[in-house]
């Protein structure tokens, strides 16, 4: 079945206002030190967007791009000034800071916010374990926000600390970016455990997962490496847990974006037409709120 008809809903992209936000993490003499940052560090707005994927994208959700990390809600009221289309945001937090708990309640408070992002990473044990991040994952359970989560999958103690806390607040969503930092290697051992700890996960019904950002692993991936992972996910976590995404403006590293989601369209091609529907929008809109 061709899914050439449908509509996308983006849940993962990014907004540069450069010329109005601090960016540290895009200057050149900031890390990452990416020899292609370059043809990312540049203004990208929503009219580039729409622009870029056409008619057939419908809404997106915006991730926190370092606008300005210690006033986060500078961000959101950028874009609730520039941006038309429906959509909803992702807010920065640090979760550790001493103004986490006003900058929660001060988030909340925006209507674009419908969960907040702190970059994991190398560190997700030690934040996800200290009483004040704890703490404001209980704040954000209550007042509805979701979590975004980017962090190594593969790794147990995260994922033993990612369940502890959605066991102690089960209206507390997880959304793990990036389909959960999926080994490169068919045959590791860490695939096998990549598995089981989304099963795990999964079997809460407190995280949903996006497919996207191949591009942070391998500038060159290649479809047919995209193609078994993204079955490798369904088949573990199900169609209604898995969201198209695009990771936009770095996802032109490797493309551009409207090619990208005709990829992602070939890929669920052979799925009923539901199915399809979940992948590229239902399962976006009704887990962020569209």
């Amino acid at each position: 079945m061709q899914c050439n008809a449908l509509t996308w809903v983006d849940p993962h992209l990014h907004i540069f206002a450069l010329n109005e936000g601090q960016y540290h993490w895009l200057k050149s003499y900031n890390p990452p030190f990416w020899e292609d940052k370059p043809k990312i560090a540049k203004r990208f707005y929503e009219r580039d967007i729409l622009s870029s994927a056409g008619a057939q994208l419908e809404g997106f959700v915006h991730i926190e791009a370092g606008f300005d990390n210690h006033r986060p809600w500078r961000e959101i009221q950028f874009l609730a000034r520039h941006c038309t289309r429906p959509f909803s945001a992702i807010a920065c937090i640090d979760l550790l800071s001493i103004d986490a708990s006003a900058h929660i309640d001060k988030l909340a408070q925006m209507s674009p916010v419908v969960g907040l992002r702190h970059i994991l990473d190398d560190d997700a044990v030690s934040i996800l374990r200290n009483p004040k991040a704890v703490w404001c994952f209980s704040r954000m359970a209550s007042l509805g926000l979701s979590f975004e989560v980017q962090a190594d999958m593969t790794d147990p103690h995260t994922v033993k600390a990612l369940l502890n806390i959605l066991q102690r607040y089960p209206t507390l969503k997880f959304t793990i970016n990036h389909c959960a930092i999926v080994p490169t290697s068919a045959a590791s051992f860490a695939l096998q455990l990549w598995r089981n700890h989304l099963r795990l996960l999964a079997a809460t019904g407190q995280v949903a997962f996006k497919f996207s950002g191949f591009e942070m692993q391998n500038r060159q991936w290649s479809w047919q490496h995209a193609k078994a992972r993204f079955e490798t996910l369904v088949d573990t976590v199900g169609v209604d847990r898995v969201m198209f995404a695009s990771n936009y403006p770095l996802c032109t590293w490797r493309m551009p974006l409207k090619q990208l989601w005709q990829g992602y369209e070939m890929l669920c091609a052979e799925f009923t037409r539901e199915a399809q529907q979940k992948l590229c929008a239902l399962n976006a809109r009704t887990w962020y709120g569209l």
